[in-house]
């Protein structure tokens, strides 16, 4: 089974119950059944044990509406900005994803490295390659010949 599958199929079936989220992240049981009742994270549909648990994703999710409200936003401004983030995570994966076969570390201590990002074909015909870059001087953009 391909890799990528796996990492899926975890993330998609392992399972937290409330009172560790609320426990570990810092939010009430009664405020992680509120945000359910609000339709803004769902409990897995379990009605054998009893007790409520969340997929990693909606553990994620609590977390990232938690640290929102920590910075001053109301609850439902959190829940909003979390579908936007949600919506650009997917977009990055998308651009990124058959990119990491052609990255180049330069130092594996402190994760630098090139990805090549692909060919520009400039108006004089030369090809050149879009990389981005992490080094020393920071993340960066360059072309190559």
């Amino acid at each position: 089974m391909e890799a990528k599958k796996i990492f899926h199929d975890v993330f998609q079936n392992i399972e937290v119950g409330i009172g560790e989220v609320s426990k570990t992240v810092g939010v009430s049981q009664r405020q992680l059944r509120y945000w359910e009742e609000k339709g803004y994270i769902k409990p897995v549909d379990d009605n054998q044990s009893g007790v409520r648990r969340y997929t990693l994703s909606t553990l994620y999710l609590i977390i990232f509406i938690k640290t929102q409200l920590d910075q001053g936003f109301t609850l439902s401004a959190a829940f909003e900005r979390s579908k936007d983030i949600k919506v650009k995570s997917k977009i990055v994966r998308n651009f990124f994803e058959h990119t990491f076969n052609d990255v180049t570390i330069t130092d594996a201590d402190k994760a630098y490295g090139e990805i090549d990002l692909g060919e520009l074909l400039v108006q004089d015909g030369q090809k050149y390659h879009f990389k981005g870059v992490v080094d020393e001087h920071g993340r960066y953009l360059k072309i190559d010949k």
